[in-house]
């Protein structure tokens, strides 16, 4: 959910199949938490989860690094994703809470926006508010990094303002109470993403060679595996008694497990790109359909919730086959698929109206 607008450049063809399967799981996750509802301990939807948003965040990061042949890390500008970010942010989120009450959905979600402002997840439109701020806060870090040559000093600098951030969410956010207005704790959470898309985007050759070495994908799997199961499972590894614990501890070991989904999710989708993207291949349908979800993926996550709606009569039936994998992934991916073709159309009309498109699509005005 970066690069909305289609700049004038080469674009990326695994990022954009990336995004177009991370907001395809977005929907997916949401169609299982607010559609059917009480479905949140099934193993897919804990590793949805743990999956999409962190994809975002690091393809921002990726994206929000600029280099000239002068120096590096230079300074991104606001305006444009003041724009494209917080502008659709505020338009939406009154839409959304007038309209809330009649979508039917039985998820416990704000009915005013004082509510939804100070809650931890927005009502679902936190994402544009965060990566608002992220980039905010990269501002000042590339001025320092800048003046930073060694790699181990850049690290040091990211994980100390890492640490800050902890800081602050547990000084200004309450996260249990579900209360937290400048969203300091989502901020945190997803920070080393960016930072992570940010330095191998900095250091592309590197990154690239580790990908390409024999024995990462493996490594890879093995640690997203163990640090997945740290996170989804806590009270498995760290007992039930211990949620503070839980919460630090959780903090420490996220940015190695989206490290290691970076890698699994890049080397997978790579091959794939270049075999559908190539010079003389023809793209599937289904290598297009996620590329074109991909090129509208703010848009999908701006206005999907308007089309969701309740599926409560099929919680029963899956609790029943104990919330297996197949059937609530078919289930959930089906119901998705259909959302995100009525939004799709949506979002075709409102392009018809390039001021509709910067208030609702976050895709800026021009004359």
């Amino acid at each position: 959910m970066t690069e909305f607008e289609k700049p004038k450049r080469h674009r990326i063809e695994h990022f954009d199949l990336l995004k177009g399967i991370a907001i395809f799981l977005v929907v997916m996750g949401h169609v299982i938490t607010m559609c059917i509802r009480g479905l949140d301990a099934a193993f897919i939807f804990k590793l949805i989860e743990q999956v999409h948003m962190p994809i975002f965040f690091f393809i921002s990061g990726y994206f929000t690094y600029k280099a000239s042949a002068e120096r590096t890390f230079i300074t991104p500008g606001l305006k444009k994703r003041f724009l494209q970010l917080v502008v659709p942010f505020l338009v939406i989120t009154p839409m959304w809470v007038c309209y809330f009450p009649h979508s039917k959905l039985l998820s416990p979600l704000s009915d005013n926006l004082p509510d939804l402002y100070r809650s931890v997840w927005k009502d679902g439109y936190w994402f544009t508010l965060c990566l608002f701020e992220m980039c905010a806060l990269y501002m000042p870090l590339s001025l320092m990094l800048q003046r930073i040559k060694s790699v181990v000093g850049k690290v040091a600098v990211l994980m100390v303002a890492y640490g800050v951030l902890i800081s602050l969410m547990v000084c200004f956010a309450d996260v249990p109470g579900n209360v937290d207005y400048a969203g300091l704790s989502l901020l945190a959470r997803f920070f080393p993403a960016f930072a992570i898309g940010v330095m191998a985007h900095h250091l592309h050759q590197c990154y690239q060679a580790l990908l390409h070495r024999s024995g990462t994908f493996a490594v890879a799997l093995v640690v997203f595996a163990g640090t997945f199961y740290c996170v989804a499972y806590p009270w498995d590894v760290w007992g039930a008694d211990s949620a503070e614990l839980w919460a630090f501890i959780s903090l420490a070991i996220t940015p190695v497990m989206h490290f290691s989904l970076f890698i699994i999710a890049i080397t997978l989708v790579m091959p794939w790109s270049k075999k559908e993207f190539g010079p003389e291949a023809k793209p599937s349908v289904v290598a297009r359909y996620f590329r074109l979800l991909g090129n509208e993926s703010l848009g999908i996550y701006l206005l999907h919730y308007f089309f969701l709606f309740p599926l409560t009569g099929l919680q029963d039936p899956l609790k029943e086959m104990g919330l297996a994998f197949v059937p609530l992934t078919v289930t959930a991916a089906s119901v998705a698929f259909c959302i995100i073709g009525v939004t799709l159309l949506v979002i075709h009309i409102i392009k018809k109206s390039k001021i509709a498109s910067q208030l609702l699509l976050g895709i800026p005005y021009t004359k």
